[in-house]
């Protein structure tokens, strides 16, 4: 192994897997000495023939999930998004914030009920507040899928936003939706 993957790089290391101390599995861990002799290695040796046997090279996935580090906190800037019609999924709230820089995350909040349903609203995750105030004057009243949006800080509460409440119009789409299902 160190000789064929020696033709497209250096070898650092050669990690043959074993059924036992005489037995080999018929497969090796090459560690090259760059990400770039390794993709050479990949791509000029994949699917070719190694004592008569036609070998496979790929990049190695660990099995085990690595412990995670902590890190920093990344400063997030959460804002609430009510009013969603249950079509709505995580990608929709995604395609419509894209345009806002500083997007970190999106998720639409579903009941835990079967059938699972959305809970008709979600989370928008910002870097800075500004880009989260931005996003909230933007796309306030905002009608996505037939229904206007609302969208204000997390931590506001909806009582006093009259805008929370449906519109009557926004109640009808939600009852033909409802229907139509």
């Amino acid at each position: 192994m160190r000789a064929l993957f020696g033709k497209h790089g250096s070898v650092v290391d050669v990690e043959l897997s074993m059924y036992n101390s005489s037995r080999n599995r018929g497969l090796a861990f090459v560690t090259m000495g760059s990400e770039e002799e390794a993709l050479s290695a990949l791509n000029n040796l994949n699917s070719t023939t190694l004592n008569d046997r036609t070998i496979k090279v790929d990049f190695a996935r660990s099995r085990k999930k690595r412990p995670v580090v902590p890190s920093a906190p990344m400063p997030k800037h959460s804002v609430f998004v009510g009013n969603l019609t249950w079509r709505v999924r995580s990608r929709h709230l995604r395609e419509l914030f894209a345009s806002n820089p500083g997007l970190q995350s999106v998720e639409v909040i579903f009941h835990t009920t079967s059938p699972r349903r959305s809970a008709g609203y979600g989370f928008v995750s910002f870097s800075s507040k500004e880009a989260a105030e931005a996003a909230i004057s933007t796309f306030n009243g905002t009608k996505l899928m037939g229904r206007s949006i609302n969208v204000m800080f997390k931590d506001d509460n909806a009582k006093k936003n009259k805008s929370a409440e449906p519109k009557e119009e926004d109640l009808k789409s939600e009852l033909s939706e409802q229907s139509d299902s």
